[in-house]
């Protein structure tokens, strides 16, 4: 198909989202890039009818926004479990839209989705995703389902996954990662391809043992932590082996080697010295972790939650915080939903403070160590993938960069009066 197209990302916002939309903006091609802080909403169909108008083909690559930030009916701070809100998430998303699509009469539906769903269905994210493919299946319109591999980018995080004190313990199952980059650029080929009604699957040029890998990330990277194999070794709560995550026979491959995007985006980084000066971590919780990795892998991460919309305010010199997503829940009338994204720079730290008294909190490290304490409780230490809560009317007496050599990123989730513009308060002296 060489003639121009409109073509809707949904998900157009996130990791592969924004790198598949540029690419096929330079292909000549109308794009639209549709995501919630655009005004499309899959879950409650917002904005999709306007959207879909006139488009030839949706590449869907969105994912659940948060763990389990959905909320059960008719209360406020109870959540779902992460594989209840994974299913939810898909299904509806996907019913609301591939009823859409059917109305607006698109001719090709494409999905981005995981190499090894269907022999992982012991996970509920997976039996989440594997929801999603049966919808896409069942319906009429013409598709193609595309399953990636893992990403070179979070290698980092399947380490923090498997960290216990200054060791990480690791399967020695095969894997067969990717760039990002490749990632979009394959959707692209099938984006502006003929539908081939069934799944492609796509990987990096090399085939590796997952403990092999991520001792060459940590290597490259002056990581002082040990890999140790273990056979046993949950990767997110499962059991590999060598056929869990590594496609099948033809699959298209990336061109990208793992020590070539090394080479070129390490030394863009700060080398970590973490592992061998700060105290002993723990191990974050895989129930924790995975959804995390999980967003990130079909093009949504917390760290990227609709930035474009971001407003931020300095705190200090050494500490900025962002507004990175805003969503009025669609069920809990005046409520709605507000992300915050604090960065810390070395040292950084932020006022004692209080949010509104209607705030429920949910944060979460995604980089780095913070220092926290609420109300008259232990200063505690969080490291990246663990989480903490603040209920309403909570004292935060101490949000600081557990460091004085690295940068520090936790995310603040808010459940929050949808009035309420201010969502901290300094403490007066």
């Amino acid at each position: 198909m060489n003639k121009k197209m409109k073509i809707v990302v949904i998900g157009g916002s996130g990791l592969i989202g924004t790198k598949l939309v540029n690419n096929l903006r330079q292909r000549g091609h109308e794009i639209v890039a549709a995501s919630p802080s655009s005004g499309v909403n899959t879950l409650t169909g917002e904005g999709l009818a306007e959207a879909l108008a006139g488009a030839q083909v949706v590449v869907d690559v969105s994912n659940s926004p948060s763990y389990s930030f959905i909320p059960k009916r008719g209360a406020l701070y109870q959540w779902e479990s992460e594989d209840n809100a994974a299913m939810e998430f898909f299904e509806t998303s996907g019913r609301n839209l591939l009823a859409a699509e059917a109305a607006a009469g698109v001719g090709h539906h494409v999905a981005l989705s995981i190499v090894g769903t269907d022999r992982l269905q012991e996970s509920g994210y997976f039996r989440a995703k594997m929801a999603q493919e049966n919808l896409i299946r069942a319906s009429t319109i013409p598709y193609t389902i595309v399953r990636a591999t893992q990403f070179f980018e979070f290698v980092g995080g399947i380490a923090q996954s498997g960290t216990v004190g200054q060791t990480v313990h690791l399967s020695p199952a095969l894997v067969q990662p990717m760039a990002s980059d490749d990632v979009a650029n394959a959707l692209a080929e099938v984006t502006l391809g003929a539908p081939v009604q069934g799944i492609v699957e796509i990987a990096g040029p090399e085939r590796v043992r997952l403990d092999e890998l991520v001792g060459r990330f940590l290597r490259t990277t002056k990581d002082l932590r040990e890999v140790v194999t273990d056979v046993q070794a949950r990767y997110f709560g499962l059991v590999l082996n060598d056929q869990s995550l590594v496609p099948g026979d033809n699959p298209r491959i990336g061109p990208t080697f793992f020590e070539d995007w090394l080479n070129r985006s390490i030394p863009q980084q700060r080398a970590t010295k973490k592992a061998a000066a700060a105290p002993t971590p723990t191990r974050p919780s895989p129930q924790k972790v995975a959804p995390a990795l999980l967003l990130l892998a079909c093009g949504i991460g917390l760290a990227v939650l609709a930035v474009t919309r971001a407003s931020a305010q300095d705190l200090d010199e050494k500490s900025k915080v962002t507004l990175v997503y805003e969503h009025v829940l669609p069920n809990v009338a005046g409520k709605s939903i507000k992300g915050v994204l604090v960065e810390y720079t070395p040292g950084g730290s932020s006022p004692a403070h209080t949010h509104p008294k209607s705030a429920f909190i949910y944060a979460t490290v995604l980089s780095g160590a913070i220092r926290s304490q609420v109300n008259d409780g232990p200063v505690k230490v969080y490291r990246a993938g663990e989480s903490f809560s603040e209920m309403p009317g909570d004292h935060h007496g101490v949000s600081a960069n557990a460091s004085e050599t690295e940068p520090a990123r936790p995310l603040a989730v808010f459940v929050v009066d949808t009035d309420k513009k201010n969502l901290t308060t300094n403490d007066t002296k």
